[in-house]
């Protein structure tokens, strides 16, 4: 019985490990300088915007005219930001993040 019981144990970690590999973000495109996890939009204007991570820790970014229209941020979307730096910030592109990291 102990067998049975260590090899279901074993077989049902390895499930779970490979469920959570699956789930590994992908690679940021090329060109991405840095990245910014895990964000939430908290003020927009059409020269910077203020990002929140879930510890409420903000940053404030002075963009470029690449950044999508502030109406296209959701209120409580909560996402995954590839950015490169110039003169000002520069959008590459964004993601909604993996349901994990938004607990971390």
């Amino acid at each position: 019985m102990k067998r049975i019981l260590s090899i279901s144990a074993v077989m049902l970690f390895i499930l779970v490990l490979s469920k959570l590999a699956s789930n590994v973000a992908p690679p940021p495109p090329p060109g991405t300088v840095f990245t910014l996890k895990a964000q939430r939009v908290i003020a927009c204007s059409p020269t910077e915007i203020v990002l929140a991570d879930e510890h409420n820790n903000t940053v404030r970014l002075d963009i470029d005219t690449s950044w999508p229209d502030c109406d296209s941020f959701q209120k409580n979307d909560i996402l995954d930001f590839y950015l490169s730096r110039g003169d000002r910030t520069h959008f590459i592109s964004d993601e909604r993040t993996a349901w994990w990291r938004k607990v971390m």
